[in-house]
């Protein structure tokens, strides 16, 4: 595999798209509209930049990967790539339209995978013409530095499609994970409950932002408190992400707290919008 196509321009598709470039992949990145693909290339270059300013990079190997990236708003263009990951919102209807798009224009042996966190790639290989070649690639935040991958298998996926999706992963220097199509697969399925309790916390008044996230930092040794991660991430994302879980499941400890939804309907969304459970200059 030579070449990534990318559908979305979030934190997730931006990531994803620096890091194959960074190991010589040709990238496709495909946004919906034009101030989210310039948002895109400020954010990436940015990315490459702050390591060429830590002595991580040489400026040569900046220019190198920024080149390998086609930023573009039409999605035909990932006519010829090799894999085309899905990167847009957690709203289901809208992935179905994609893939529904891509098995369209991309080729009968492109593999055409999901980064969803929570919902169900069974729902959308159900729409699909050819529902063995839909797969999970699941990234975590923020892609460039985060060394985990896990791939998702459904009931109809083919051994081919899952052995190549696990070996491009690796091809980016991940370690891989198998998971079943189940509501959160792995990772958010043992941490989004942890961050859910912060938030109820925060919400009962219990402690204050700070103190919560200098509790989970010191005293149980994680490198980030559970609401700086969450503003890093995106509050609509992970209210997103556990209602669908819970939709499914209907287990109490992955509800949406009355917090999040709250924040999220006032636009509190954390570092994208400038204020979440802190507050930072945009």
């Amino acid at each position: 595999m030579q070449k990534l196509g990318i559908i979305g321009s979030g934190s997730m598709g931006n990531g994803i798209a620096q890091t194959a470039a960074q190991k010589g992949y040709d990238v496709v990145l495909v946004a919906h509209r034009q101030v989210s693909l310039e948002k895109a290339q400020k954010s990436i270059t940015g990315s490459l930049q702050k390591r060429v300013d830590k002595g991580k990079m040489a400026v040569e190997d900046m220019n190198a990967a920024l080149a390998k990236i086609d930023f573009t708003l039409e999605m035909d263009k990932v006519a010829d790539c090799d894999i085309v990951i899905e990167a847009i919102a957690e709203i289901i209807e809208e992935k179905i339209k994609v893939f529904t798009k891509l098995e369209e224009i991309c080729r009968p042996d492109a593999i055409l995978a999901t980064n969803t966190s929570s919902l169900s790639l069974t729902d959308i290989a159900a729409a699909m013409k050819d529902n063995t070649r839909l797969v999970g690639i699941h990234f975590f935040n923020p892609v460039p530095a985060m060394k985990l991958v896990e791939i998702v298998k459904t009931e109809t996926v083919s051994e081919d499609v899952l052995a190549a999706a696990k070996a491009f992963a690796e091809s980016l220097g991940k370690t891989t994970i198998t998971a079943k199509d189940t509501p959160g697969f792995v990772v958010n399925y043992l941490q989004y409950p942890f961050r859910l309790n912060a938030m109820r916390m925060y919400g009962a008044g219990i402690a204050s932002a700070e103190d919560i996230d200098t509790a989970a930092k010191l005293g149980l040794g994680h490198p980030m408190g559970p609401l700086e991660l969450q503003d890093m991430v995106g509050l609509d994302i992970t209210y997103n992400a556990t209602k669908s879980i819970y939709e499914k499941t209907h287990e109490p400890w992955i509800q949406p707290p009355q917090i999040l939804e709250d924040m999220v309907k006032a636009g509190k969304l954390g570092r994208k919008t400038g204020e979440g459970f802190y507050k930072y200059d945009k």
